[in-house]
């Protein structure tokens, strides 16, 4: 058992311990929050970049109806709300006695957070109404309860939770997030290391997240597609964290020698902002199903995403001209994810529906998307 599913386990059968205690001292549920008018309410938001992304309409919609906005993070998630102006507080998870100091502080807690109880108990802790999704037993400790709706998209998902204020809202598009000057000079300045200032450029993220690594695309996929690209006068440039740098080698040495000069590892040479400034230089960003990929449909890049275990219906990239490729409807195991339900189950096939995506499937999609 690795470390995440020991965490989970701990969330689990603890959580549901302090829930089951907590749970005695809830009072009656209200219909709505309309004539309470709640002035400061806080977002839950811990992990995940994707998720953290496509909570933002709903959060900027919060906003102009003229609540006092706070975010309460973990590093993974902080840079997303750091680089938005429609945030006013950002607390840090990590910096737990100060977050005990807000016992009760917030007149309204929304708990974004798809399935871990340690949110749930969260949001009993420091609110004084909490809105969660329903159907799990951590929803004991909400007082609004949202259906979670695992036929829409994610972002639909989230924006009903405003539904508890009187809003009803389905946005068209995601919140990009903002650069400075400094990033895009820095971003410029790469380019033109590597003589890219110019050319026409094919963003590829060849990883996942480790919640669920089966989600990839094979390596020799991807070389694949990079060698055809290439061939088409495209250059490529692979993306990620230093984390990922290794995996992009591995790609990077399946593909033929004589394609190697226009292929480029960024792999860890941008931060955050840089590479929401990076996304804007490519004409389509390709990746399998995880945080690159919702950012670059903010960044309003024609993204191409990858599913298999998971279904595009909740998760592809959002946004008109996006496009999610899924064959795996054949297959009784897939999706085999359920963000909302805590599901990630081992896959037994090594990753078979995401070998049924073809290399001239996501080709042609890509050499389509430019010429649109």
């Amino acid at each position: 058992m690795n470390k995440i599913s020991i965490l989970r386990s701990v969330d689990k059968y603890i959580g549901n311990l302090i829930i089951s205690f907590l749970s005695i001292f809830k009072t009656k549920t209200h219909k709505n929050l309309i004539n309470k008018k709640p002035k400061n309410v806080l977002i839950i938001r811990l992990w995940t970049l994707g998720e953290s992304l496509l909570t933002l309409p709903m959060i900027k919609r919060l906003k102009e109806n003229g609540h006092n906005i706070s975010v309460l993070v973990t590093k993974r998630s902080k840079g997303v709300f750091e680089n938005v102006d429609f945030v006013d507080e950002i607390i840090d998870f990590e910096n737990f006695w100060e977050v005990l100091k807000k016992f009760k502080k917030y007149d309204v807690v929304i708990d974004t957070e798809p399935y871990l109880n340690i949110s749930a108990i969260l949001g009993w802790f420091l609110g004084r109404n909490v809105i969660g999704f329903k159907g799990l037993f951590r929803d004991k400790l909400y007082d609004f309860k949202i259906e979670y709706n695992d036929k829409i998209h994610a972002v639909y998902n989230f924006c009903n939770m405003l539904r508890p204020f009187g809003i009803d809202y389905k946005p068209e598009r995601l919140v990009p997030l903002k650069y400075t000057e400094k990033d895009k000079k820095n971003v410029d300045k790469l380019l033109k290391k590597h003589n890219l200032n110019d050319k026409k450029i094919i963003g590829i993220h060849c990883g996942t997240a480790e919640t669920a690594p089966w989600r990839s695309w094979k390596k020799e996929k991807f070389a694949k597609l990079i060698e055809k690209l290439v061939e088409d006068g495209f250059y490529v440039v692979l993306t990620g964290s230093k984390g990922d740098c290794e995996a992009n080698e591995k790609v990077l040495n399946l593909v033929d020698n004589k394609f190697k000069d226009k292929v480029f590892n960024f792999a860890g040479k941008t931060n955050l902002r840089e590479f929401a400034c990076l996304l804007t230089k490519f004409e389509v960003f390709v990746s399998n199903d995880t945080g690159p990929m919702h950012l670059s449909a903010a960044m309003g890049t024609k993204t191409v995403g990858l599913f298999g275990p998971n279904l595009p219906e909740r998760f592809a990239p959002f946004g008109e001209g996006n496009i999610a490729i899924y064959k795996a409807g054949s297959l009784d195991c897939s999706p085999c994810i359920n963000v909302h339900k805590g599901e990630f189950k081992e896959c037994k096939l090594n990753g078979k529906c995401m070998d049924l995506i073809e290399v001239e499937d996501v080709y042609n999609v890509v050499v389509n998307m430019v010429r649109k």
